[in-house]
């Protein structure tokens, strides 16, 4: 009886332990399925200067493979609107990185549909495998920490002190006035707004000209530019016509600041009374500025304040101790916005919490702690 029991026991054990191994040997197998996958030479670069020579450019080399096996002749793209590159036999590939623009590229294998493995076209399953298969190419500025001290207005935050790190002979546009703006509104002789209007100021060298946006419903537009107090022409152009100054007329821009420009169209004809009420312009607030920017990978609304760089690139952050704690990594990024302030921005001036955001394009890298 006690045999019994025990053989029993042997059975249902070895039973329980087959069981219990087919699907473990099951997922094993499914696990060394075989994958697509893109590998590339090199893909962190540092950035640097366009140059007439072409030097900004690098070649690199890639292979598409499934498993061990080369794909041929799929297409594969460096996104945002790459051109198609096509794997060799061997699954081999060559593509260009502009090292002049700091960026984060995904590289995608965007169609099968001609591809072969081994010289047979390729099955679904591989082929779902293989456009799922990505890389990535990061272009980027070097940054280096060289200092971290306690604020001194708040106990619970640090002073980062960082720096882009520049090639010897490279120049760098970082966050600086980019352009000016002129705005205000188009109206009718009766004061009415005029919608759709578009206002356009050039030279008459031909150099320096801007054109509006479309004027909304209340008849505003703007438009971006920079003045450089000469003599510029003004034209309304409203569906087919044109409104201009009177003959021999000319504006004048007032140098490094934004205006807005009211305009009152005349009741007939097609010459704008200069005077004032039908035309007035005055200076305001606030420029375009443009250039390079870095931030932190953090969580959105985590509130910290950085620096406009140098043109040696330094720059300070202001983080929470426990959140430069974490070792966050950096982001940067070629910033364009409209401050609308009287002071103009400088080198060294602290901008607010949240101004400094990433893009989808942007590229992310940790810092060197000298």
């Amino acid at each position: 009886m006690i045999r019994t029991t025990k053989a029993r026991l042997f059975v249902f054990f070895a039973a329980a332990m087959v069981l219990w191994i087919a699907p473990h040997t099951k997922s094993n197998a499914q696990a060394e399925d075989p994958q697509g996958s893109i590998e590339l030479d090199q893909t962190s670069f540092a950035a640097t200067a366009w140059r007439s020579d072409g030097t900004h450019i690098t070649a690199i080399k890639g292979k598409l493979t499934f498993g061990d096996q080369p794909v041929a002749n799929a297409l594969l793209q460096v996104k945002p609107q790459g051109r198609n590159i096509v794997t060799q036999e061997d699954g081999s590939f060559e593509l260009l990185v502009d090292r002049s623009l700091i960026a984060y590229k995904p590289v995608l294998v965007v169609s099968v549909q001609n591809a072969k493995i081994a010289g047979k076209p390729i099955e679904n399953k591989a082929a779902d495998s293989i456009l799922a298969a990505s890389a990535k190419i990061t272009v980027y500025h070097p940054i280096e920490v060289t200092k971290v001290a306690a604020s001194e207005t708040d106990a619970s935050r640090v002073k980062v002190h960082a720096r882009f790190i520049i090639g010897k002979d490279d120049k760098i546009s970082f966050f600086q006035v980019y352009k000016y703006r002129i705005s205000g509104t188009v109206e009718d002789a009766d004061g009415r707004p005029v919608k759709d209007a578009i206002v356009w100021i050039d030279r008459d060298s031909g150099e320096g000209f801007a054109k509006s946006t479309k004027a909304d419903r209340n008849g505003r537009y703007e438009m971006y530019y920079w003045p450089e107090e000469d003599e510029t022409n003004l034209t309304v152009i409203v569906g087919k016509h044109r409104y201009t100054l009177p003959g021999g007329k000319v504006f004048h821009f007032p140098r490094d600041t934004s205006v807005d420009i009211q305009i009152r169209l005349p009741r007939e004809g097609f010459v704008i009374d200069d005077e004032p009420s039908n035309l007035v312009c005055t200076t305001a607030p606030g420029a375009k500025y443009s250039g390079l920017l870095a931030g932190l990978d953090v969580p959105p609304g985590t509130p910290y304040t950085v620096t406009i760089p140098d043109r040696q690139g330094r720059f300070v952050l202001t983080v929470p101790k426990d959140v430069w704690e974490k070792r966050p990594l950096f982001f940067e990024t070629m910033s364009t916005k409209f401050v609308a302030q009287d002071k103009i921005l400088k080198a060294g001036d602290e901008l607010p919490d949240g101004f400094v955001q990433p893009g989808n394009q942007d590229p992310t890298l940790p810092a060197a702690v000298r």
